[in-house]
């Protein structure tokens, strides 16, 4: 089942509301092409059949995962090696909104181990090399950082000329919080409200330069 990119939108602001939602939308864009229940096994000549429905998914995925491979689950391609952590079941991750909060707390955790020392989106792009790779610079290399910013053009609907900026949002503290499944846990996210304030210049920018939005509303205010 593929979704509309208003539907991932959607999700993305209720399931991840720490992440600007065209961020979640354009990862999502780049890493399943909005395929629901797609997988990707890590470390094989070919890739098994699409699975067609939930069930077929799990079970796919699973007989990879008993063989010691890991697999890459669902709209935001989780790692079967991470849902522990995530808070992540076979029942839940192809679940869409479980999915792409999982997806939201990966880009999170990835964005404030990158960001002393760089700013904002030279540390959201850091964060998007380890969400595909783990490594700080390897996204960059492969070229995945680049496919997520071509992706972010799509969801945007900019022209090919110019670059969205793709950024985690800035939504008060209180009203980001992440479901693992074993109770909600805030997310802290007024450092990057202040980094976000501080980052673009004027005038008003378009609706996904989160950003921008946050600066130029400051200014006229």
């Amino acid at each position: 089942m593929f979704l509309e990119t208003g539907a991932v939108l959607s999700l993305a602001a209720q399931c991840a509301p720490a992440v600007a939602p065209h961020t979640i939308a354009a990862i999502v864009d780049a890493e399943s092409s909005n395929y629901v229940f797609a997988i990707n096994v890590n470390g094989v000549a070919s890739q098994p059949r699409r699975p067609r429905n939930e069930a077929e998914a799990i079970a796919t995925a699973r007989s990879y995962v008993a063989r010691g491979y890991s697999v890459d689950l669902g709209l935001g391609q989780i790692n079967s090696r991470n849902m522990g952590w995530l808070g992540l079941t076979w029942d839940t991750v192809f679940k869409q909104c479980s999915n792409i909060e999982a997806a939201g707390r990966v880009l999170l955790s990835n964005f404030r181990s990158a960001k002393t020392g760089r700013t904002p989106q030279e540390a959201l792009r850091v964060a998007l090399s380890m969400y595909n790779t783990g490594s700080q610079s390897r996204g960059f290399r492969n070229g995945y950082v680049a496919r997520v910013e071509n992706a972010g053009r799509r969801v945007s609907g900019r022209p090919a000329t110019a670059i969205p900026t793709v950024i985690v949002g800035d939504q008060p503290a209180s009203a980001a919080m992440s479901d693992t499944g074993a109770g909600r846990v805030p997310v802290e996210l007024a450092e990057i409200a202040a980094e976000n304030m501080e980052a673009a210049p004027p005038p008003a920018p378009p609706a996904w330069d989160v950003f921008g939005r946050a600066q130029h509303a400051r200014i006229g205010s």
